[in-house]
């Protein structure tokens, strides 16, 4: 597969972050500000993320943190963290210091909070974008379908019965627009045929939690998750 790009997000131990590496995840990233959507205890302070940082061999930190911020304090972070990508907080694009900040300094950003809901247009999908010039972009992160449990299911076998429905095809046709990594309701069972149908995404995204604040929000636990990781290894 080319569309093998592994991220999961909300590690909160060096002893997660290896077990992750060693199962094929090339990116973690650590949440350095609370994420709304969840009260789990998986925000950790930059100290705390130095320490899993240096406990990877080949994986690579992207924290996520406010950069509606001074672009000294944010370089320094990813710095001390030897990031070569960091994600906003914010569903917003970050300002434009920021950015060239950033992009002077080799260092990517994450474009998350991007939610695909079954009925939305695919060309309204990057809207909050196309008007942007030097995003400095590393990729796109969508979650795909998060108010359905079996989202899978429902693209696959549900959404064509409706050409109004958001289609497979029109999120791999989005992955031809831009880099692009998905989430989706991904297990042990179904993550081969998913990747098998998406050959443009660059890859997958898996967000830790054990429990949401609110209804449609998507995330795996640690244990699922392994067990995602390792289906996927074969």
């Amino acid at each position: 597969m080319t569309n093998d790009l592994i991220k999961v997000d909300r590690v909160r131990s060096a002893g997660e972050a290896v077990a992750f590496e060693k199962l094929g995840a090339d990116l973690l990233g650590v949440d350095l500000t609370p994420d709304p959507r969840f009260d789990d205890g998986r925000e950790i302070s930059v100290e705390q993320a130095v320490g899993i940082d240096q406990a990877l061999e080949r994986a690579t930190l992207v924290p996520r943190l406010d950069l509606v911020d001074e672009p000294d304090r944010i370089l320094r972070i990813a710095q001390a963290l030897h990031a070569r990508m960091v994600q906003s907080s914010r569903p917003t694009v970050p300002p434009a210091g920021v950015r060239a900040a950033l992009s002077d300094a080799g260092i990517g950003i994450v474009y998350g909070g991007i939610e695909i809901a079954h009925d939305d247009d695919p060309g309204w999908v990057f809207s909050g974008y196309t008007d942007e010039q030097d995003l400095a972009v590393s990729f796109f992160q969508a979650d795909v379908l998060p108010e359905y449990r079996d989202s899978w299911t429902f693209l696959r076998d549900r959404a064509p019965e409706y050409d109004d429905e958001f289609q497979i095809a029109d999120l791999d046709s989005l992955a031809t627009e831009r880099p692009l990594v998905v989430g989706l309701d991904f297990t042990a069972e179904n993550v081969r045929e998913i990747l098998g149908a998406l050959p443009h995404v660059r890859g997958l995204v898996l967000t830790l939690a054990d429990h949401a604040r609110r209804g449609g929000v998507r995330f795996h636990s640690y244990l699922d998750t392994l067990d995602t990781l390792q289906a996927l290894r074969g």
